[in-house]
């Protein structure tokens, strides 16, 4: 797996490494004013071949009401998914946007300070080592969510890779309903739970396509769901999700912290996850305009104990 750069400015770029932590913030607020509605459309589509809808808009339908084999609250979801594009899955995407390419210009001049701030490369291959959908516990093992969610997958980019992707998921959704409609109650339980995952992960993948206008970022994204905020028990189950986090990871991730900050005139709900940098932080690219020297990275990074990972100037000659 790829290491996957995350592009900032210097003072990101120490705050990040000192305080230990990527930020993870509502992917509904990215630069990209399509973010989730292209992929609702791509995945409605995608149901539609499967046979498992038809219509569109408000005439849109479940064909033989198979949704009915759902949680209520899964139901719920999935019709407000698709008929109203509410966020994957009625909840708040958090996500942190990170590139294959170290050196590419356009990163450098959008997210890079303009080519005066650093890429910091990670390994975050243990957040892809596991199934997306987990369940969360309150502080005396009590079972409050069967089904929170973690990804970290490259964005898919255009109408046909959309297409292809979206089918894949809709297809192991119409097995499940296939396979639940003839099932001996003996083996309901399983299915049904394999459906309820399957449904999960085909709504929160509306999250991981993007138009092909964007295509040269070859993003990669780290996303974890956190609870509806309108639903009664929102301040335990956030909290449970961060006490689970580290559980989940236990060699990447050390803490997770939720909190709303201030942009401009907004508030962003942001997840601050606390990452293992001697394990995760993996290279360091300076920017061609960044005037700091690799003597300067390898002390900022000595300073959290990162003592393995390389350093590089970016190969541009952009000013």
């Amino acid at each position: 797996m790829p290491l996957t750069y995350h592009y900032c400015s210097l003072d990101t770029a120490c705050a990040i490494v000192q305080n230990g932590s990527l930020r993870l913030c509502d992917v509904t607020k990215s630069n990209d004013s399509a973010e989730i509605t292209y992929g609702y459309a791509a995945a409605t589509d995608g149901l539609r071949r499967a046979g498992l809808v038809s219509g569109s808009g408000d005439g849109l339908h479940f064909v033989d009401d198979w949704d009915a084999l759902l949680r209520p609250d899964y139901r719920a979801l999935l019709r407000e998914a698709l008929s109203d594009h509410m966020l994957p899955p009625n909840r708040l995407c958090y996500a942190a946007c990170l590139s294959e390419e170290a050196d590419l210009l356009s990163q450098w001049r959008a997210y890079g300070d303009d080519g005066r701030g650093v890429a910091l490369g990670f390994d975050l291959s243990d957040f892809a080592q596991v199934n997306p959908s987990f369940t969360v516990r309150d502080g005396g093992d009590r079972l409050l969510e069967t089904h929170m969610m973690t990804m970290y997958r490259p964005i898919v980019y255009g109408h046909d890779r959309a297409a292809a992707y979206f089918d894949v998921l809709a297809s192991r959704i119409a097995q499940d309903v296939h396979d639940l409609r003839i099932t001996g109650e003996c083996d309901d339980a399983r299915i049904r739970a394999r459906l309820l995952d399957a449904t999960l992960e085909f709504v929160a993948s509306t999250a991981f396509c993007k138009k092909r206008f964007f295509h040269e970022e070859r993003e990669w994204r780290l996303a974890v769901w956190g609870p509806n905020a309108n639903v009664d028990g929102f301040e335990g189950l956030q909290a449970a999700l961060a006490a689970a986090l580290p559980r989940r990871f236990p060699d990447a991730v050390t803490h997770a912290r939720f909190l709303m900050l201030a942009r401009g005139d907004r508030l962003v709900p942001t997840l601050d996850l606390g990452l293992d940098l001697r394990r995760t932080l993996r290279r360091v690219v300076i920017g061609p305009r960044c005037a700091a020297s690799a003597r300067d990275i390898r002390m900022l990074l000595a300073g959290a104990h990162v003592a393995d990972a390389s350093i590089a100037r970016s190969l541009g000659t952009y000013r």
